[in-house]
């Protein structure tokens, strides 16, 4: 699908859309537990939508009523062909929680997800009980086995993902483990699954995300009948932007003591100097001032990377962002794809290292632009056309369904 975006639309508030990274911790968490819970305002987005078709794979029952999905216990037999859809969070909770089962499980995905690098499961997962059988080093594979507890090290550079779905599934072995963290990265996720399983009763003890303790047979019980999934900071953080720029918006459903990783768009919105405040019904409010280029390191948020770009672009002067290793394996190259399509707009970027460097001129040329099926390029491309003199046309624009899909709706 191919989407026009003018560059004079006008957005005056907008209701943040749930977070799916939230949202599919929950649902997992939920088809572990011995007990009904409800799930309130989970979000339809294709991510959320492939981890419920997982959570009935493994036997739980799920009912949908509006904005309130209700979980109830296992009582179907438990399949053993799993598919992932694009969602790299999912896979990576998925596989370590199903290998606690000890059957023969096919794991797979589509689209990006064929092409995201998954092989380190083959660095860990075997010494703690369980096989993992690659075919060229992409998806499906094969697990067998049955994940044990221990003494373990696992590299945490890569993806913070892997770390989160070990530390759902060991408390469910038999016997105590304690997983050691080489490089921990994107900490403030790894603070939502620990918030999400200490909801369900689950205690793991850690010394600066380095050192894990996790007591074995622990069972996961919801500690309340309900709960309310919380606004997404990675799809506000559009919005923002589109505030800084263009003046004045209100935000609603963000919690302003989230753990969300990208929650730290405020801390940008101090470096370019502008302002926001929180109303009386805890919406955020955007305060547009003159904007002044800036610096940031994202390796721990680096989701907000492509919308960063465009404040950049919007900015006269050079701004620099840290952390374009963490790019590589997103739903597109996206450090590259960000080089090269925002060359067609006029903007120059420079990749050096693990920087980016970002010249910006306050104004970018009208073009089309691939997406390259990667939903923050698209919905950042248009934020952007309010630089242009004329909209920017994106291609494979459905992309957004992936974590925002009524962001063009909403725009």
């Amino acid at each position: 699908m191919e989407k026009f975006v003018p560059h004079n639309f006008v957005v005056s508030s907008v209701i943040a859309p749930a977070s799916k990274s939230v949202a599919q911790r929950y649902l997992l968490a939920s088809a572990l537990s011995n007990q009904s819970i409800k799930l309130i305002n989970i979000g339809f987005s294709d991510d959320v939508l492939h981890i419920q078709s997982i959570v009935k794979q493994l036997g739980a029952i799920i009912n949908n009523n509006q904005n309130i999905t209700t979980v109830m216990p296992r009582q179907n037999p438990i399949e053993t062909e799993l598919n992932c859809g694009e969602s790299g969070l999912g896979i990576r909770l998925v596989t370590p929680i199903v290998s606690t089962f000890g059957k023969n499980f096919i794991i797979n995905g589509k689209g990006s997800l064929l092409h995201r690098p998954l092989t380190q499961f083959e660095s860990f997962l075997p010494n703690m009980g369980v096989n993992v059988s690659f075919k060229n080093s992409q998806l499906p594979f094969t697990l067998s086995g049955q994940l044990h507890g221990g003494n373990y090290t696992v590299d945490g550079s890569l993806s913070s993902q892997y770390i989160s779905g070990l530390l759902m599934a060991l408390p469910l072995c038999n016997t105590d483990s304690v997983l050691n963290v080489k490089n921990p990265t994107s900490t403030p996720y790894i603070d939502i699954t620990l918030k999400v399983l200490n909801t369900f009763g689950i205690q793991i003890q850690h010394q600066n995300y380095k050192t894990y303790h996790i007591k074995g047979n622990q069972q996961y019980m919801p500690q309340q009948n309900s709960i309310q999934i919380e606004g997404d900071w990675s799809g506000a953080a559009f919005w923002v932007v589109y505030g800084l720029i263009k003046g004045k918006i209100t935000i609603s459903n963000l919690k302003s003591n989230s753990t969300q990783a990208d929650k730290t768009i405020l801390e940008v919105i101090k470096l370019v100097g502008s302002d926001f405040k929180w109303d009386k019904n805890e919406n955020l409010i955007i305060i547009k001032k003159e904007l002044k280029p800036f610096t940031f390191d994202a390796t721990n948020c680096p989701d907000l990377f492509p919308i960063l770009v465009v404040l950049a672009a919007s900015i006269n002067g050079i701004s620099t962002i840290k952390g374009v290793f963490r790019l590589k394996h997103k739903e597109s190259n996206r450090g590259l794809v960000l080089q090269n399509e925002f060359k067609k707009l006029g903007l120059k970027i420079d990749i050096k290292g693990d920087v980016m460097t970002i010249f910006g001129t306050g104004q970018l040329k009208s073009a089309c632009i691939e997406s390259n099926n990667d939903h923050r390029i698209a919905m950042s491309a248009a934020i952007a056309s309010l630089l242009t003199p004329n909209g920017i046309s994106i291609l494979q624009a459905e992309c957004v369904n992936k974590s925002y899909p009524e962001f063009w709706d909403v725009l």
